[in-house]
Order: C-alpha cells, then structure tokens, then sequence
C-alpha cells in the first residue's frame, strides 16, 4: 500500500503510529531523531512522514527541509503539541502536505496518511514512476 517513516522522540507515539498504521497493512518504520530519519531517507524511499515539529538533534522544520531536497515526491505531515501560526505557514511554505496537533484522533491520522499515500501514487504514476 505505501511506505510511512515516523519521526517523533516520544516512543509512546512512535508505537501508537506504527500499531495503529500496521493494523491498516501500511509498511512503517520509526525513529526518535531527526538525524536519523535523514539516514534513513537516503537509503530507503518512504511515501509519506510523520514528523514532530520540537526534537532535541534537528527540529522538525529542519528535517522537513532536508526531506524535500532529498526526496520532493515524499509527503510530510506535521506533528506537535505546541502549535502557532507561525509554525504551520513556514511548515506549509517548506513543503509539508498536512499539520496536526497532540494529541490527535487515530481517524485523522489514518484519513491523512491515506490522502497522502493515494497523492504520492497518483504522483508517481503521471510521472511514470
């Protein structure tokens, strides 16, 4: 069905997302660093990321930036539990398809992980990919 990274330094959340994902036969891979997840994106193509705006290594808005660059068709949902403006118009202007705040309803985060999933398919398809 597709690939999600979750990037997110509270493990609580990192196996909520992945139980919850799994359970719908989505393909999820987790980690707690940002500098992680830029590892992991360049040896492993993911569909879509889940990714906390406030970690310690990079912030989400940094890892955002360099997802994009390294891989434009992967689409990025924002995650955090400090929301402002400010924070989804620089996310939103980076790059990121969709923003959520902690805590969030399971429903909506399998609604925006499927929109994306079916985005980046129809994507790749017109692409030839």
């Amino acid at each position: 069905m597709g690939k999600v990274l979750v990037v997110d330094d509270d493990k609580v959340i990192r196996e909520f997302l992945r139980e919850l994902l799994t359970s719908k036969n989505i393909e999820v891979n987790d980690v707690e660093k940002g500098s992680e997840a830029i590892e992991l994106l360049k040896h492993t193509e993911y569909d879509v990321v889940l990714l906390d705006i406030i970690m310690e290594d990079l912030d989400g808005i940094e890892v955002l930036r360099r997802i994009k660059k390294m891989s434009p068709l992967t689409t990025v949902i924002m995650m955090t539990a400090y929301s402002s403006p400010d924070y989804v118009l620089h996310a939103l202007t980076l790059g990121a398809t969709d923003f959520v705040e902690k805590p969030f309803e399971p429903e909506l985060i399998l609604k925006l992980v499927k929109e994306n999933l079916t985005r980046v398919k129809r994507w790749k398809k017109s692409l030839g990919l």
